[in-house]
């Protein structure tokens, strides 16, 4: 039999491909029979648990699920969380996972909670759901837990989860970031910053990665040991001034040898000999109602720009009044 040939797709698409595999559900095989969930102890040990969804008798209703237990359920049922805090699956992470649930089978439980379809829709362990569809399983453990009561709690669950595992990575957060600020399920990023505890310099920075080009994207995130928040901003700022052909050179010869952030930020300087200076700003995503733009602060001369498009009569007298009210603070007062 010819072998197959993988084909190489742009990361808008696989982007596309990946919003649109979070809001229905991961269909299995259809030559396999899929089992009937089946409810486990969880205090049995993970090797038995294992056994178990291969051995256990059927159950036949799905309204059997259970807040606070475990069951295998059928790849068939199981819907990826809308608002996955990942963006981004490596895939050798995918291959590794799905190898491991072969070789040692599932020893930690996924999460997730029934929608009013009867589906089960993940909190966290999309890996886990990708691993087993890659190793042709046909169920996936999931523990049962009550539903977030908001779209903001189920993002906040999932990635407190990821935190917590390392899995969650600078790049993760600056595209998720800039979609939940355009979407408004976040006004603004105060208010992330103070939803996820971070302060908001943090968040400022993390954000600046979303200038990062897709071709750039593509060749760091298969790099584990680049994916810290100032090595990446390194990159970001080697790319403003050295483009994309050799900021992708720059990462290739970077995970050969080892380089540091510092080691980047000294190629950034060299490059920046002998070429013309170019205004540099930092661009960062804002909502403001239904009105949506970016704020632009200028490095070399202070300068900052605001622009919004889409407000409502009513937002624009709003926003304006909360600026003039802003700069009316910062006035010094006169001697009386």
């Amino acid at each position: 039999m010819p072998g197959f040939k993988k084909k190489k797709i742009s990361t808008e698409q696989l982007i596309s491909a990946e919003q649109a595999a979070s809001t229905a559900p991961i269909v299995g095989d259809p030559r396999i029979v899929t089992a009937s969930p089946i409810a486990v102890s969880t205090t049995v040990d993970p090797h038995s648990l294992h056994l178990a969804s291969r051995q256990a008798s059927p159950i036949s209703a799905i309204n059997t699920y259970e807040c606070g237990r475990i069951y295998d359920v059928p790849l068939g049922l199981i819907k990826s969380n809308p608002f996955n805090p990942r963006v981004f699956y490596p895939a050798s992470a995918v291959d590794d996972m799905a190898q491991s649930l072969i070789t040692s089978g599932q020893n930690i439980s996924a999460t997730g909670y029934i929608d009013d379809t009867g589906a089960v829709v993940l909190i966290e362990g999309e890996t886990r759901l990708r691993g087993a569809r890659g190793a042709g399983l046909s169920t996936l453990r999931i523990e049962i837990q009550q539903r977030p009561e908001s779209d903001r709690l189920l993002y906040e669950k999932a990635r407190a989860a990821n935190v917590e595992r390392r899995d969650q990575t600078p790049l993760d957060d600056a595209l998720k970031w800039k979609d939940l600020l355009s979407t408004g399920l976040y006004p603004s990023q105060v208010a992330l910053a103070k939803a996820l505890n971070l302060n908001e310099a943090h968040i400022s920075r993390t954000l600046g990665l979303a200038m990062l080009p897709r071709r750039v994207i593509d060749t760091v995130i298969e790099l584990p040991d680049l994916q810290t928040l100032k090595m990446l901003n390194a990159l970001r700022e080697y790319w403003e001034v050295a483009g994309d052909d050799k900021t992708i050179e720059l990462i290739i010869e970077i995970s050969k040898t080892g380089m540091g952030f510092r080691d980047v930020d000294a190629r950034r300087q060299a490059a920046t000999k002998g070429t013309v200076n170019r205004t540099r700003s930092l661009k960062i995503p804002l909502s403001f109602g239904g009105g949506k733009g970016e704020l632009r602060t200028f490095e070399k001369d202070g300068r900052i720009e605001l622009s919004l498009k889409g407000l409502k009569d009513e937002e624009k007298k709003e926003l304006r009044s909360k600026i003039i009210a802003l700069f009316e603070k910062s006035k010094p007062r006169a001697n009386t």
